[in-house]
């Protein structure tokens, strides 16, 4: 039986464990709100914000303690997911993430955050900003929706900048008219990068062969696009114009540079990143690869401890 004096001393211990966890709990108030209050006094337009985001990186994240490591290694961004890449291989879709996984990963960091909503579905992306997500991507990972088949004509009128994937050139101009303000590629897999690589030389050749007046013309009108739709494309060499995002396989520095050398104008990292050995120093290297993308040397440094595929 413990003693009186015992007794005593536990429950000294006791009540200074309580006074430390409410001290800590009211210092995570205050800084989620502060975190919440820069966010909102940043007062800059949909298109500035977009191009903040311009030759940087960003990751999937799926709670605080990745979207706090992802802002410690240099990512621009995160993007919340609802549920582990391989939970949402398995059932072949996406859905709208948690709005309090959401709202948590937003108070937690000072970098921007990404939701993902169905496409055409409105009151998922309203969902999605309201949670406090500074980006939202129309993705079409989130099937099932029942408008899963119409993208939203009225990006535009949204407070944040819309994401969207593509394709090929005719969505890369489509989503544009519908006002989307950043475009990444559409891959599906985690390690195929090869498949990025070809996307991207496709609507590279595609921007080459409309740059003759009649190719285009019979193109642009069954598309319901309009030359005007295409003007920003006239004389372009590659695809920078396009300002295309990479996405999908890409987990290692090479893959980054890769990336970067393709004229892509910044690129988007899966979940499955965490999933290595050593995150940390993979997410830092990655992340330092955008930057480094044409300093060969640097990439073999970069590439040390961070070679091998997930």
């Amino acid at each position: 039986m413990p003693t009186k004096a015992e007794k005593e001393r536990a429950a000294r211990i006791a009540a200074r464990q309580e006074e430390a966890k409410k001290k800590q709990a009211e210092k995570d108030a205050k800084t989620a709100e502060i975190i919440k209050n820069i966010k909102k006094n940043l007062k800059i337009t949909v298109p500035e914000r977009a191009k903040m985001l311009n030759g940087r990186i960003i990751v999937d994240v799926i709670n605080v303690v990745q979207a706090q490591l992802a802002q410690a290694t240099g990512y621009a961004a995160v993007c919340a997911l609802e549920a582990l890449p391989a939970i949402l291989n398995a059932r072949k879709m996406s859905r709208l993430c948690d709005p309090r996984v959401t709202r948590a990963i937003a108070n937690s960091v000072l970098i921007p955050v990404v939701a993902k909503f169905s496409i055409g579905h409105d009151i998922e992306a309203e969902v999605a900003i309201q949670s406090g997500a500074n980006f939202v991507d129309e993705s079409e990972y989130m099937t099932g929706s029942a408008t899963s088949s119409v993208y939203m004509d009225n990006k535009g009128d949204l407070p944040v900048p819309v994401i969207c994937g593509v394709f090929n050139l005719a969505e890369c101009l489509l989503r544009r008219k519908e006002g989307a303000s950043i475009l990444r590629i559409k891959n599906s897999s985690t390690v195929r990068v090869d498949a990025t690589v070809v996307i991207l030389n496709n609507i590279a050749k595609e921007v080459a062969k409309y740059q003759d007046a009649a190719e285009r013309a019979t193109w642009l009108e069954p598309l319901g696009l309009e030359e005007s739709d295409f003007a920003f494309l006239l004389g372009a060499k590659n695809i920078a114009p396009l300002r295309l995002f990479a996405y999908g396989g890409i987990c290692t520095p090479r893959d980054v540079a890769l990336m970067m050398h393709m004229h892509c104008a910044g690129v988007f990292v899966d979940n499955s990143v965490f999933t290595s050995d050593n995150p940390r120093r993979r997410l830092r290297a990655m992340a330092q690869a955008v930057k480094d993308y044409d300093k060969i040397e640097k990439i073999i440094e970069l590439s040390i401890g961070t070679a091998e595929r997930i």
